[in-house]
């Protein structure tokens, strides 16, 4: 038991190494060299990130016109209020009859990701409401399930989570899920990365659903 439980402590440690800004910087790179696909549509999307078929049933980067700010109306402004994140127990990925620890937070991940996306679509983004100012939406996100899955074929994720948008016009709560397939996959140290590209997906359907109400 000592053993299993050293082995699983030194493979979050691996885990952990990988998770840094360089992580972010890659992602970022690659949704900027990434054809855009509309973020709205349900065709689904496929490129090949670092050689390896990528599969999602939603893009990495959402198309331009998705994004551009309509000048006739006024600026939306967005408080990001809080964003519970998955115990550790949940953040496992499943690999034949090992289960290894993901040491990433979630909610830091998709925070920075739903901000670069909100501001993408025009949108500001207060780091308080200290106004208390009832037209300023209050955003709050809880995960609820994350599943990760290697076998011979590739790397197979899902997450989800609960997406709370408030303010004195509205009041609305939406369950937003993604997924993603990796073909090929074989390199657990890369793990983090495409867990960072998960959460992108995610920020960019919240995005998404925060720019159109």
């Amino acid at each position: 038991m000592l053993k299993k439980f050293l082995f699983f402590v030194f493979i979050a440690l691996a885990f952990n190494a990988c998770a840094s800004k360089n992580t972010y910087t890659q992602v970022n790179q690659i949704s900027n060299s990434t054809k855009c696909s509309p973020c709205e549509s349900a065709n689904g999307f496929e490129a090949k990130i670092k050689g390896l078929l990528y599969v999602s049933d939603v893009g990495i980067k959402c198309c331009a016109n998705k994004r551009t700010l309509d000048t006739s109306v006024a600026l939306k402004k967005v408080y990001l209020h809080r964003f519970n994140d998955l115990s550790e127990e949940q953040k496992v990925l499943k690999s034949q009859n090992q289960r290894l620890f993901i040491d990433l937070k979630f909610n830091a991940v998709f925070y920075t990701y739903l901000t670069q996306e909100l501001k993408a679509r025009g949108i500001i983004v207060l780091d308080k409401n200290e106004a208390n100012s009832p037209y300023v939406s209050k955003i709050d996100l809880n995960f609820i399930s994350f599943s990760s899955n290697y076998d011979t074929l590739g790397l197979h994720s899902k997450i989800a989570g609960t997406l709370q948008i408030s303010d004195i016009n509205k009041n609305k709560s939406f369950t937003i899920r993604t997924k993603q397939d990796v073909q090929g996959f074989s390199d657990l140290k890369e793990t983090n990365f495409y867990t960072h590209l998960l959460l992108k997906q995610m920020a960019n359907k919240a995005a998404s659903l925060i720019s159109e109400l």
